[in-house]
């Protein structure tokens, strides 16, 4: 736990000093404020389903890079070398980045609370959907963020890493497209798009199979990573 708590801090203090959080941060704050915007105009309504949607699709650009920087980084760098020299092994190495990046994650997304505090002066909303919603994202953002940690463990190229995640998130979004295409397997395409999970969230539907889906598929990313790190300490 100590390690994991170093590798932790030292993420955090690196993302709060770096011109890149400040970019993404006013780029992530100004779209949702404009989805948010847009919604209430033309529906009158003191709601955010589809704001939250959007955001949600949004998050696969965002997040992916966001991560680009965790690993490949310091593998290109060579500081990885020196680091994997120290008596930490590569899950609290992995789990340490992780969780770094999602609690920038979470302190961006409890900025837009602002958003349903406005809702609940000017007007009456379902609360429950709304923090369904919002509960949704952050699930939606751990899944994303940890398929950007995948794409940082693999890459040296921090650009590289960036394309590779959006492109696996991207993919992870809209599989269940794909359905209306393959009749034969719709099903399964279903059954493993956080899509389909995520959009219970928007709705107000929170299920525990959807949870259980989405912790699970962080756990399954966080588990490879650590086998790409395990590898490259044996080159």
């Amino acid at each position: 736990m100590r390690n994991i708590m170093a590798i932790f801090t030292r993420e955090i203090k690196s993302f709060y000093v770096s011109p890149l959080y400040y970019i993404l941060g006013f780029i992530y704050l100004s779209l949702t404020g404009y989805f948010f915007s847009i919604e209430i105009y033309y529906s009158r309504l003191a709601i955010m389903e589809n704001s939250i949607y959007n955001i949600g699709f949004f998050s696969i650009l965002f997040l992916s890079v966001m991560c680009m920087k965790l690993i490949a980084e310091e593998r290109s760098t060579g500081t990885f070398e020196i680091i994997m020299t120290q008596p930490i092994t590569s899950l609290e190495y992995v789990v340490g980045k992780y969780l770094s990046v999602l609690v920038v994650y979470a302190s961006l997304l409890a900025m837009t609370l602002v958003y349903p505090l406005l809702l609940m002066i000017f007007g009456k909303p379902d609360m429950g959907t709304i923090l369904s919603g919002y509960l949704g994202l952050l699930l939606l953002g751990a899944a994303i963020l940890g398929l950007g940690l995948i794409a940082t463990s693999v890459s040296k190229s921090q650009l590289v890493a960036a394309i590779l995640g959006v492109s696996m998130a991207l993919f992870a979004y809209v599989i269940n497209w794909l359905s209306e295409i393959f009749n034969n397997a719709k099903g399964l395409l279903n059954a493993v798009s956080i899509t389909t999970y995520f959009s219970d969230f928007t709705r107000g539907m929170i299920d525990i199979q959807n949870v259980v889906f989405f912790l699970v598929w962080i756990i399954a990313c966080i588990a490879i990573s650590t086998l790409f790190v395990e590898s490259y300490k044996w080159h």
